[in-house]
């Protein structure tokens, strides 16, 4: 079956990709696995015929297979092995109201405030949903090297009067090639626009189990001209 998708996440996942958006014909949340790697995309599947990588924001089409949904995966499909398609993005000013129909409004990913849950937890009771947009209030870059390793993080709030600050970490490989031109620090996010007016939208997706648990990720970093 022939779909159409908006694009909210395109996330490294290990050495390849996992792609995810929601459904333009059935509205409701996909995520993207391939015929070659389980679970995920390689990066040629995760392209168009012009070897250009599929972008946060892109409008494209893929034909959809059978879904192959798990408990923490329920939103995951196969596609079959034909190129995507780009058709057009979704990033003008007045998009930013139609994307805002998209955010979730009690964000079942978030849970609490850890940013992993333990794998068993899941085993005999399904989640919903393990995708979700949100809308971050307070949003700063954590950057910081550990063991030689750079490590990025994205600190923020849910609504102004939450206690809670999310502290998880960031998967985006567009958004990563931006935090690397900037030293170990921690960084509030309007840094990063300057005075120009924007709006800043948050994927936050589980991860599949890794080392007994499953982590919460900020997997797309959705921003949009104001």
């Amino acid at each position: 079956m022939l779909d159409r998708i908006l694009c909210l996440a395109n996330s490294y996942k290990h050495d390849h990709r996992c792609v995810a958006g929601i459904s333009l014909i059935s509205k409701q949340w996909v995520r993207l696995v391939g015929q070659v790697v389980p679970g995920c995309l390689t990066l040629r599947e995760a392209s168009y015929a012009d070897g250009k990588e599929v972008r946060p924001l892109d409008i494209f089409e893929a034909e959809v297979d059978e879904a192959c949904g798990s408990n923490c995966h329920p939103e995951d499909v196969y596609i079959n092995p034909q190129p995507l398609r780009r058709v057009e993005r979704f990033d003008q000013p007045h998009h930013s109201s139609k994307l805002a129909l998209h955010v979730s409004k009690s964000p079942m990913v978030l849970d609490n405030y850890s940013d992993r849950i333990y794998y068993r937890k899941l085993e005999g009771a399904p989640i919903p949903n393990s995708i979700e947009l949100v809308k971050p209030d307070d949003l700063w870059w954590w950057i910081r090297d550990e063991g030689g390793k750079r490590k990025h993080r994205a600190l923020f709030r849910v609504g102004n009067a939450s206690r809670i600050r999310y502290d998880f970490a960031v998967t985006d490989p567009v958004w990563l090639q931006q935090l690397n031109l900037l030293s170990p620090g921690i960084y509030p996010n309007s840094l990063l626009f300057g005075e120009k007016p924007h709006k800043t939208l948050l994927t936050v997706s589980l991860s599949e189990p890794f080392e007994g648990f499953h982590y919460k990720l900020v997997a797309g970093v959705i921003s949009l001209p104001q």
